[in-house]
């Protein structure tokens, strides 16, 4: 035994694949999206881009249960490309009103999924915030505007809680049954220093234990600690050495699957990753005869699941392979 292991509780409260789920915030939210994405959850991750620290993520949801727009206040220009501070570079636009109605048919669409989102995924990256010094206004992204525009400083633990609150009753008053995951990213802000890196991600975390300690509807999911504590060593980070590479992210799925998913469901995702391999193959020859077998065979392994998912996309991918 060269490593201490962390066991999560299994949650009680399982995920069905037909369930809808929102995964919205830093690098888990973006991972673990991916990978419900792949196993053909029904899953909208990071409609927003990337985002950092909890208050924007709230913000942002609050504006989409209550209806109201991204306005053009929060809009910077820099380099010739228009951004928002509300938003990650991801949605920045060469034209400032394509911006604005991207960034506001993806509101319009949170907006309108919510009542039917099953789970929340938010997963908290920061508890360093950067206030327009205008205005007094949190950003989510500073978009290389000069520091001098803005003043620096750390979340404080209440303050997140009672934004918390505001947003889970808002989102609770559109959707009664909606369930929340907490996470806290394992990723290391090192243009922060390591030292306030640490303190930003303790009060992260004792804000998720003081949230799941007063909502009975919010768990927590212990990816933090699953990477610095059971996965801590670098041959589990990527080349930057900041973040988890390919199988720290693959483990700590696992761990998730054990946590959130039902047997039956855990053999769906073993026996659909099966098929994620076969239509990943790269023949060398793909006129071959053996080529055209290992297409039937595998036609005949999706279709083993058309009763359980939407395998339309897979179909069409291979049978353009016979042709």
């Amino acid at each position: 035994m060269f490593r201490t292991k962390v066991i999560p509780n299994v949650s009680p409260n399982k995920i069905n694949l037909k369930d809808q789920i929102l995964s919205l915030g830093s690098c888990f939210a973006q991972n673990i999206g991916q990978k419900l994405q792949e196993y053909k959850f029904e899953v909208n991750v990071n409609p927003f881009g990337t985002l950092f620290n909890p208050m924007s993520i709230f913000k942002l949801i609050n504006q989409a249960v209550l209806h109201e727009i991204i306005g053009s206040l929060g809009i910077v220009q820099s380099q010739g490309v228009y951004h928002h501070y509300d938003l990650h570079s991801d949605l920045s636009n060469l034209d400032k009103e394509e911006l604005l109605i991207n960034a506001n048919e993806q509101l319009h669409q949170v907006g309108n999924q919510l009542p039917h989102i099953a789970i929340i995924i938010y997963t908290f990256g920061t508890a360093i915030v950067y206030e327009l010094k205008e205005t007094g206004e949190i950003v989510a992204n500073c978009h290389k505007i000069p520091a001098n525009k803005f003043d620096r400083r750390f979340l404080d633990i209440d303050e997140i809680v009672h934004a918390f609150k505001v947003n889970f009753d808002l989102v609770k008053s559109m959707n009664k049954h909606i369930r929340f995951i907490l996470t806290v990213s394992p990723v290391r802000h090192q243009k922060e220093s390591f030292e306030h890196n640490n303190v930003s991600k303790s009060i992260l975390r004792v804000v998720c234990e003081k949230i799941v300690n007063q909502y009975p509807d919010v768990e927590y999911f212990p990816a933090y600690e699953i990477m610095m504590d059971e996965l801590r060593d670098y041959r589990f980070y990527a080349e930057d050495m900041l973040h988890p590479n390919t199988i720290a992210t693959d483990y700590i799925w696992q761990k998730f699957q054990e946590v959130y998913f039902d047997m039956q469901l855990q053999q769906f995702v073993h026996k659909w990753g099966k098929v994620r391999k076969a239509l990943a193959h790269r023949p060398f020859n793909r006129g071959s005869d053996q080529h055209r077998m290992f297409i039937q065979k595998t036609i005949e392994l999706v279709n083993e699941f058309k009763n359980q998912i939407d395998i339309k996309p897979e179909l069409k991918l291979l049978k353009a392979q016979l042709k």
